[in-house]
């Protein structure tokens, strides 16, 4: 086993045995000193302060990723990107967040993404990016309060009333969706790409020969 397995069973381990958060950030303290050429117990650490509310700490937190990224022997760009964002290096964090969306999956990434875009001041192209996330899984993307410290800690009163709108919007989209549309919208994003004419989900037409799982047929909406 390479050290890089070892630390993720390390870090596994004090999440399945720690149930304290302060233990659990103690516990990754010491994982990060025996395997500080990786990012991952950092990474915990800095997501398990900004859970507990602690603002100082997580920051603090990122810019020691920062400033060890170079010992790093594997560089999770969604995390860095993350990173910078949290210390206000908005350009470094679209970079790396950017990066992120093309070689990687974590689909809280687009999120982020928008985020930057906002603290940078670029609303206009906040709302494309918020846009592109939400629109692509729409059954992970509408409970607001998963973000809360991130929202609370990134952004000033005006901009968290900005997200705050822009996610009513949607919200109020697709809950006002006729169901079918709105089963059919969820379904596509389930729906192997290879195995579906996007011109099929795209018509406004009713559409009688798109074949539907047989769990859920129209007529039951």
């Amino acid at each position: 086993m390479g050290r890089e397995e070892e630390c993720k069973d390390a870090i596994y381990n004090i999440w399945d045995t720690e149930k304290d958060t302060k233990n659990r950030i103690r516990g990754l303290e010491k994982v990060a000193l025996e395997y500080p050429e990786c990012m991952n117990p950092l990474s915990n650490i800095a997501e398990l302060y900004l859970g507990m509310d602690d603002i100082e700490n997580t920051i603090k937190t990122y810019q020691r990723i920062i400033d060890s990224k170079d010992k790093f022997k594997f560089i999770w760009d969604n995390d860095l990107g993350k990173a910078y964002l949290f210390i206000n290096n908005y350009e470094k964090a679209i970079e790396h967040l950017e990066d992120f969306e093309v070689n990687g999956h974590d689909y809280s990434n687009g999120l982020f993404i928008a985020f930057a875009y906002l603290k940078k001041g670029d609303k206009k192209k906040f709302i494309q990016k918020f846009d592109k996330w939400i629109s692509e899984d729409l059954e992970k993307s509408f409970d607001q309060q998963d973000y809360k410290n991130e929202i609370k800690t990134l952004f000033n009163d005006n901009d968290s009333k900005i997200i705050e709108d822009i996610w009513d919007k949607y919200y109020d989209k697709y809950s006002n969706m006729e169901p079918y549309k709105l089963y059919c919208e969820l379904y596509k994003q389930c729906y192997p790409k290879s195995k579906v004419d996007k011109e099929e989900f795209d018509d406004d037409s009713d559409n009688e020969d798109f074949e539907i799982p047989a769990k859920l047929s129209k007529n039951q909406f």
